[in-house]
């Protein structure tokens, strides 16, 4: 069984959340339809970001017991009482009831040993976007589940009869793919992986931080700068091999073949990969390598070929001196590295403690899906653009979401825009 986890968002009088098993205030409505009518309304007049909006804690795998109610944000700052005589300018938000109400179920891996800080990266994201929402916040339940298969099919079992009105859930590519297989989408339902089977159940919408999108960006890109001949860098690795194929389906459709090359992903072998590309016709490098990799293979390719990459090879948030071996390369990456001025980058908060740059990079998504929840409470949305802290987010034919990045690049160690995209 999940574990519900009550969110409340802040911007109400300063009272105690309630805990588990105490008696809480009324239910927001109790009509569905009146629900969503009155939370859609409110929430797209406040947030008109969603046609073009101007719009970061790292914790052990997570303690819940199983049909424990949480409030969390328990410490968070009191909101002043008014002055004597006067009143709030609009009536404040009210918790969610422990029972049956409408609520946005976000369901995660949270009690996995193994996906547990990963999935917690998400969930501070997507709470934090809620936090800035105030008072227009959705109404969301965290579900804490053991894996990301069938203990998170029975939560999401468990918050249909909870009253979810939207589930967000399937961290993982088998977590999708398992949901999407399942009877469990019969409302709106985001999953955030690309499931295996592309066709999605109705009413169902995918966004992930496909690296395979990267790719096929990267290959855009290098044709745009006039390339037209490249050498393939990547490993044996499952991952890689996705990789190489995106590239070299995107290359192929616009600049012809391009030439693989087998890196065994020991530092130990990488000296040997420039003998193996020197006799290679090519005017660029495409790695779809791991940041170790990309490290260990980049000092062994000539400096008079550019070097292209995904943001799998990359750590933004690296010390300069680290990077400073990533000098030329070029990779696409989202705004919430590389675009600090952009409009969202600068509402939502980094996170409050140190995280991995993957796990930040989860806890941007969880903004961006946060804010894809109260236009997929529309029935059946066909058009959607996001101007997200993840990229330029746009719903395509099949209910997924595309996400396009920043192409970047490294000066002095630094990651940033290119100049042509600044």
């Amino acid at each position: 069984m999940g574990v519900a986890t009550t969110y409340n968002p802040v911007g109400r009088p300063a009272s105690r959340p309630s805990a588990a098993g105490e008696p809480e205030s009324p239910s927001l409505l109790s009509s569905f339809a009146r629900f969503t009518a009155n939370l859609l309304a409110t929430f797209l007049v406040a947030s008109p970001a969603f046609s073009a909006e101007p719009s970061r804690e790292t914790t052990a795998p997570s303690p819940f017991a199983p049909s424990t109610v949480v409030t969390p944000l328990r410490g968070a700052p009191s909101v002043p009482a008014p002055a004597p005589g006067t009143l709030p300018a609009q009536p404040a938000r009210q918790p969610i009831p422990v029972g049956p109400s409408p609520h946005v179920a976000l369901i995660l891996p949270l009690s996995s040993p193994f996906l547990g800080r990963v999935a917690d990266a998400f969930r501070l994201g997507f709470l934090a976007a809620g936090e800035v929402a105030g008072r227009n916040a959705l109404p969301v339940r965290v579900y804490a589940a053991i894996d990301d298969g069938p203990a998170a099919i029975e939560a999401c079992t468990q918050a249909q009869a909870g009253g979810a009105v939207l589930v967000v859930a399937g961290l993982t590519r088998d977590g999708a793919s398992a949901l999407a297989r399942s009877t469990c989408p019969r409302q709106p339902t985001l999953v955030l992986n690309s499931p295996q089977d592309p066709e999605l159940p109705a009413r169902m919408y995918a966004i992930s931080l496909s690296a395979e999108q990267e790719a096929r960006q990267a290959a855009l890109m290098a044709i745009n700068d006039g390339m037209t001949a490249a050498i393939v860098i990547g490993t044996p690795t499952t991952l890689s091999r996705r990789v190489m194929e995106a590239f070299e389906r995107e290359w192929g459709r616009a600049a012809g073949e391009a030439r693989r090359v087998i890196f065994s992903g020991n530092p130990d072998d990488a000296p040997a990969i420039k003998e193996r590309i020197a006799a290679l016709r090519a005017d660029m490098v495409f790695f779809a390598l791991d940041q170790q990799g990309t490290r260990a293979v980049r000092p062994y390719i000539s400096a008079t070929l550019p070097v292209y990459a995904t943001s799998l090879g990359v750590d933004p948030r690296a010390d300069p001196s680290v990077n400073v071996d990533l000098e030329g390369v070029r990779y696409v990456e989202m705004p919430w590295f590389v675009q600090p001025d952009h409009p969202a980058v600068m509402i939502y908060p980094v996170p409050s403690t140190p995280m991995s740059v993957e796990q930040e990079r989860l806890y941007a998504l969880g903004i961006d899906a946060y804010r894809l929840c109260g236009p997929l409470l529309q029935s059946d949305a066909k058009s959607l653009t996001l101007d997200g802290v993840t990229g330029r987010i746009d719903l395509e034919p099949g209910r997924h979401f595309a996400r396009t990045l920043v192409p970047s690049g490294f000066d002095a160690g630094r990651a940033g825009p290119l100049q042509s995209s600044r």
